[in-house]
């Protein structure tokens, strides 16, 4: 009974403890999930995480980084959230994964010039440069299907490498692919969709490891909620996002 009385006494210390600990927060310009507008970082993947950590009683900011920095903080500092990622049997291990965000489908695009670029299958791809954002999973497909990525720090650096013909294709979702002719003043009548890219189908939100075992059951349990009361579809409807 003393030991049951202990422990309840401890609770609201280590709840004090755990939103004393402000959270970093880390994505990349990546409409219509997260990007920035008006000095405000927004989106829909934006909006359905801060408000998880709003309701979990936690402090927090939220930066807009080039992927490989946002990557390399989540993996090496704690109360690090990093969104929207995709979840791999090679990353499992390095993360706490909290909830999935969204699903993920993305195609290979080129010039619509490029008549010569006719490509259905991995190996039809072979030939080509393909563009991906340096320690994205675009890469780590890429090499994972014998091809060679072309990096570049961000989709707006790859959709310059294909507009000058430095690349032949780049890799983006329907959605995105607006958000990044809009950023870089390209019309996107000038490009065409090819194949689908294979695989690896939905976005994810993820903790660093060494975030508070609190923290992580703490966020789980409010993004469950924002889901089943229906906070999710919502926010996805406000800014176009498909959750199905």
């Amino acid at each position: 009974m003393i030991r049951k009385l202990a422990m309840v006494a401890l609770l609201p210390l280590s709840l004090r403890a755990m939103a004393a600990d402000p959270m970093t927060v880390v994505t990349e310009e990546f409409s219509p999930y997260s990007y920035l507008a008006q000095g405000k970082v927004v989106g829909y993947s934006t909006e359905v995480v801060s408000e998880a950590l709003q309701r979990a009683g936690l402090t927090y900011s939220v930066q807009v980084y080039p992927w490989a920095r946002a990557f390399h903080l989540a993996r090496s500092q704690p109360n690090v959230l990093i969104f929207s990622i995709v979840r791999t049997p090679e990353r499992e291990a390095q993360f706490h994964w909290l909830a999935q965000l969204a699903p993920r489908s993305t195609y290979l695009y080129k010039l619509k010039t490029r008549y010569d670029i006719q490509v259905r299958t991995v190996d039809d791809l072979r030939p080509y440069r393909i563009a991906a954002t340096r320690g994205d999973i675009v890469e780590e497909q890429l090499h994972q299907f014998g091809l060679t990525a072309d990096l570049a720090a961000g989709d707006a650096s790859s959709i310059r490498k294909l507009m000058a013909g430095r690349v032949d294709l780049m890799v983006a979702s329907e959605l995105s692919i607006k958000g990044i002719c809009e950023r870089t003043q390209v019309r996107c009548a000038l490009l065409e969709r090819t194949m689908p890219m294979p695989g690896l189908t939905e976005y994810y939100v993820a903790a660093s490891l060494s975030t508070p075992a609190a923290t992580v059951q703490a966020l789980r349990t409010e993004l469950e909620k924002l889901k089943s009361s229906g906070f999710m579809q919502r926010t996805a409807d406000k800014y176009g996002v498909s959750l199905k």
